[in-house]
């Protein structure tokens, strides 16, 4: 397994798309935070602080970037007839899969580490660390990023194993992709509404449901800044996702010709 996922890293590094994909985020980082500095040289200051605070309003972004970082791993296998070699080279499906998984996710810790490294140094770098009137204080500001981030860590990486899900038992990385927002943002919506819409305890229980999705424990997170409870909570619910798309990714995977 060790050298399998070895192998998948020493691929991925030696793909363009990689640090194409890496440049283009934190090029829009320092187009976010160079909006700031220009609004702070215009009109009231921004301080560090209250500049990085917004990174909770964005969580939806590493969703995505769990397709991306999906996409650099899988590299279009399918289309490009190479998963069957390693089938028949005598890798077992589970070694393949995982493997890829392990890699995908990696991948995305090094991706959030260094996003976050970036666009907290630049804001240092930019904006005043000193606090004024309605703003948060550099230090509170970095102890609301820092629950958060735990708080997403989990949520990511259990959407890094329904992106690793989609991608091995959908053949077009379009329709993978499109899959995978719609159990990340398009289902909440669904569940919610039916919730709403039906009466009784099937109700009362689609409402409960939708409160364990990803991307609504990450959206609720904000208000909750400091609570180890909802910590823990979204600490089960990401093992869970990994869980269950990991199983069926797996058994899909097992049961699927390789042409």
């Amino acid at each position: 397994m060790l050298n399998y996922i070895r192998a998948e890293i020493y691929k991925l590094l030696r793909r363009p798309y990689t640090y194409i994909t890496l440049g283009v985020l934190l090029a829009l980082e320092g187009l976010y935070a160079s909006m700031f500095a220009f609004h702070n040289s215009h009109s009231m200051a921004t301080p560090f602080g209250g500049a990085i605070v917004t990174l909770v309003e964005m969580g939806a972004i590493g969703f995505c970037v769990c397709l991306l970082t999906g996409d650099i791993v899988f590299a279009g296998q399918y289309k490009n007839s190479t998963l069957k070699n390693e089938v028949s080279f005598g890798l077992s499906r589970a070694r393949i899969y995982l493997g890829k998984l392990i890699a995908q996710t990696l991948l995305s810790i090094v991706y959030l580490a260094i996003m976050m490294a970036f666009f907290l140094g630049l804001c240092a770098i930019c904006l005043p660390m000193e606090s004024s009137a309605g703003f948060y204080s550099a230090q509170e500001g970095l102890a609301i990023v820092g629950y958060f981030l735990a708080v997403g860590l989990p949520l990511w990486i259990g959407a890094q194993a329904a992106a690793c899900m989609c991608l091995f038992l959908i053949h077009g990385e379009m329709a993978a992709s499109f899959l995978h927002v719609g159990l990340i943002f398009v289902a909440p919506s669904i569940v919610e509404v039916a919730g709403l819409l039906l009466e009784g305890g099937i109700g009362e229980l689609l409402l409960k449901v939708h409160a364990y999705f990803p991307n609504t424990m990450l959206s609720n997170a904000k208000a909750v800044v400091g609570d180890p409870v909802y910590l823990g909570q979204a600490w089960i619910v990401g093992a869970f996702w990994v869980a269950v798309c990991t199983a069926i990714g797996l058994y899909g995977f097992h049961k699927k010709e390789i042409k």
